[in-house]
């Protein structure tokens, strides 16, 4: 498989961030509408260059894509936003103080921990307990 064609089977698939939004309560509200598809908007936007948006700041984002620096502002500090970029942010933390780590840099130990001690941004994990009865033997 060419990365062609791994690219178009993942852009065919929602993002997640906008299946965040859609989901979003406060949005879904009827006097929400125009906001939601105004962050819908931005987020297809901000997605289509993920790696390189991921980092900058509203007025970065207005630079490279101007629809006004308040709007940026006011959707990158969005709940749902903030807390899906923060997500990867913290995934490279990790990584880095992990790469740290190995090299036996005394600082990565204190990223580590202070990581750790923050606990997930986004934590999509489901608990289940299934009950099972004990063993009968039938003999």
């Amino acid at each position: 498989m060419e990365k062609d064609d791994i690219k178009k089977k993942i852009k065919k698939k929602n993002n997640v961030l906008l299946d965040l939004i859609k989901k979003d309560e406060t949005l879904n509200k009827k006097e929400n509408r125009e906001q939601k598809m105004s962050y819908l908007s931005l987020a297809t936007l901000f997605m289509e260059k993920f790696d390189e948006n991921i980092n900058k700041t509203s007025i970065e984002m207005n630079n490279t894509i101007p629809v006004g620096v308040d709007t940026w502002k006011e959707f990158l500090n969005y709940p749902v936003v903030r807390k899906y970029i923060q997500s990867f942010r913290d995934e490279k933390i990790m990584n880095v103080a992990d790469t740290g780590l190995m090299e036996g840099d005394k600082n990565a130990v204190n990223i580590k921990k202070a990581m750790e001690n923050r606990g997930p941004v986004i934590n999509n994990s489901n608990i289940i307990l299934i009950r099972l009865p004990e063993k009968v033997d039938f003999e």
